[in-house]
């Protein structure tokens, strides 16, 4: 059996880039004709029968307790064959120390590990750090396949954590929901004005750097531009006192969490999405705004550059002048009737993007 652990729910509408790739792992096994079950937490009522609830909260902590009592409980139940797909290298310690012999690792990096930790504490991670790593080593040397989400991660854990087993991981950006996107057809937008930051409100993903771009764009004399902010994170109340301190703020509409299923309406009633993170493995957001015709700005992160094409979009250092001049770049663009949707997603993408992993799968379970 194929079984594939994550702290968040399948049947949940939430947002971001990691839950909308859980979902798109569930809607591919769905359709693979696998044996296959889903370790999950419970974030609404629905169930199915194939998801296996361990946990009423995200929260990892909690998620990750309940994940060593899974492992307890089924220790006995584990067959070689068995696939057990985690999600970060500290969830297979369970997996590894009370069934060590039973069963095949596949480890998925959405992240290069340590950013959260050094974007927090700084400096002061570095002895945590450390010994994080000497368990992260000794985890992915177990593992029997590794899966990054970006070939710019894979390159950096090579170097940072362990070459041999990174060299050979698969690369494979992260999942969307291509059906959904596509229910309504796309139109690109006639004018440029109305601005959107699509994400969790976290240190990673800086919004407060999207204020600063329109306060650029503002203080240059150009009229009518406006920012979305949509998502919810523990920047919050930092970033409301960085609006209410704004010259801008009346241009600025806070939004709080979008559901998953609305977020297409959403990218229609922008312009331009504007993506100001410090770092990112496979931002969906940026394939999502993409397949509905919506150009993107933003700054160098993850695998940006194998989707953004001549015309769709510009790609930048993280700097607010260089991201407000990219912005009137394209808003001129899009005047003049130059702006094209990238031809770097085509109408199979979800399947394209999910191939590779259930081919892992089965390779992994006939031990190659």
């Amino acid at each position: 059996m194929i079984r594939v652990f994550y702290a968040n729910d399948p049947l949940a509408a939430d947002q971001g880039g990691g839950a909308e790739h859980f979902r798109g792992i569930f809607r591919a096994l769905s359709d693979s004709g696998l044996d296959w079950q889903l370790v999950a937490a419970r974030l609404q009522h629905r169930s199915h029968p194939q998801v296996d609830y361990i946990s009423r909260t995200s929260h990892f902590g909690r998620w990750y307790l309940a994940l060593w009592g899974w492992f307890w409980r089924n220790r006995h139940r584990i067959g070689p064959d068995d696939v057990f797909h985690f999600h970060r290298n500290y969830a297979a310690w369970p997996k590894y120390l009370l069934c060590p012999r039973r069963g095949r690792v596949v480890i998925t990096y959405h992240n290069v590990s340590g950013r959260v930790l050094d974007g927090l504490l700084g400096r002061s991670a570095r002895p945590l750090r450390w010994a994080m790593k000497l368990l992260e080593r000794a985890a992915v040397r177990r593992a029997d396949r590794l899966v990054c989400v970006s070939e710019r991660d894979r390159l950096e854990l090579a170097r940072t954590v362990v070459g041999p087993p990174f060299a050979e991981a698969l690369v494979m950006a992260a999942a969307l929901d291509h059906a959904r996107l596509s229910e309504v057809p796309a139109a690109a937008p006639k004018r440029c004005s109305r601005l959107l930051f699509l994400g969790r409100l976290e240190r990673q993903k800086q919004p407060e750097r999207a204020v600063e771009v329109l306060e650029r764009l503002c203080a240059t004399g150009g009229a009518g531009w406006t920012l979305t902010i949509a998502g919810e994170g523990s920047q919050r109340g930092r970033l409301e006192r960085r609006i209410q301190d704004s010259p801008v703020r009346d241009r600025i509409v806070m939004a709080g969490l979008v559901p998953h299923d609305q977020v297409a309406r959403l990218i229609d009633a922008h312009d331009l999405l504007l993506v100001t993170s410090r770092y990112e493995a496979s931002p969906t957001v940026v394939k999502e705004a993409l397949l509905r015709h919506r150009p993107v700005v933003t700054c160098d992160v993850g695998d940006v550059r194998r989707w953004i094409a001549a015309g769709s979009g510009l790609i930048c250092r993280d700097d607010p002048e260089e991201l407000a001049e990219a912005t009137r770049v394209m808003a001129r663009l899009i005047a003049e009737g130059g702006y094209r949707p990238s031809d770097r997603l085509g109408g199979d993408l979800e399947q394209r993007l999910m191939a590779p992993l259930l081919s892992l799968y089965r390779a992994v379970q006939d031990g190659a």
